[in-house]
């Protein structure tokens, strides 16, 4: 009898260690960011980073639990020990918490103006930060790297809002001169507000966006350091790489080519 209660304890043992391991990733991500991650018509997470992070724990054979919120409740999630990761940027106050995998995806960034702006000559000749004191700019709240930059350029006049839509009301209305936003994301906006706003229709008619972009991120997955899945980061970036060769990656951006809304 003590016999078969040993063999049963090692057969309890193995199966909770077993449901230990398929614990659920917790991801958690900006709700409007799209086309990269945002909330689709049924309130679930859709986009870029949505179909990447379903197939890379697919591999993985972990159960991914996902949710999108607006972006500065999301990444205070992460921070406090609610969700496991988010994909964004690794910036510095970010390395106090997290772990990072190698880039996801890199998103461009584009800078927008008022074609009628009084400093419209000195905007179109920015291509570093420096470049950019002096005028006033706009950005999301919880933008770690914007932040970051700005403080160690020198950049003070900078208006935070919540969201993209305010970011470009104000550039409407010209209270700033200046938003940096991924182009994919602001340029759609930018065409609903136009059609949807006939009071700033005037305002958002003369926002341009500038050519090239003035950057390129590498977005990376960043698990919370006590999270149990931080030491799978190598496993992750082997299958990041895989996938990036065996036809995936390919296959999202087909999915996601020739988005750009018209101006």
């Amino acid at each position: 009898m003590k016999y078969l209660y040993r063999i049963l304890l090692v057969i309890l043992t193995m199966t909770l260690l077993h449901a230990s391991e398929k614990r659920a990733f917790v991801w958690v991500d900006d709700d409007n960011y799209w086309p990269a991650i945002y909330r689709g018509p049924d309130g679930k997470p859709a986009g870029i980073f949505n179909d990447i992070m379903t197939e890379l724990f697919s591999r993985l054979d972990i159960p991914l639990k996902k949710a999108v919120y607006p972006w500065k409740r999301a990444q205070q999630m992460v921070k406090e020990g609610q969700a496991d990761g988010m994909i964004t940027m690794y910036t510095q106050s970010r390395q106090a918490f997290t772990r990072a995998t190698e880039p996801i995806w890199n998103i461009g960034e584009t800078l927008f103006f008022r074609r009628d702006n009084p400093h419209g000559c000195k905007i179109l000749r920015i291509q570093s930060f420096d470049d950019m004191k002096g005028l006033t700019l706009v950005e999301l709240q919880g933008a770690g790297w914007p932040q970051e930059e700005y403080a160690a350029h020198g950049i003070k006049k900078v208006i935070w809002v919540p969201n993209v839509e305010s970011a470009l009301n104000i550039i409407a209305k010209r209270r700033a001169d200046l938003f940096m936003m991924f182009n994919l994301n602001a340029l759609r906006i930018l065409v609903q507000k136009r059609a949807q706003h006939a009071t700033l229709s005037e305002g958002y008619q003369d926002i341009v966006a500038i050519t090239p972009h003035f950057t390129s991120l590498p977005f990376r997955l960043l698990i919370r350091k006590d999270s149990p899945f931080v030491k799978r980061i190598d496993e992750i970036n082997r299958i990041l790489e895989t996938m990036k060769h065996d036809g995936t990656y390919q296959r999202i951006r087909r999915k996601y080519s020739g988005i750009t809304p018209p101006l």
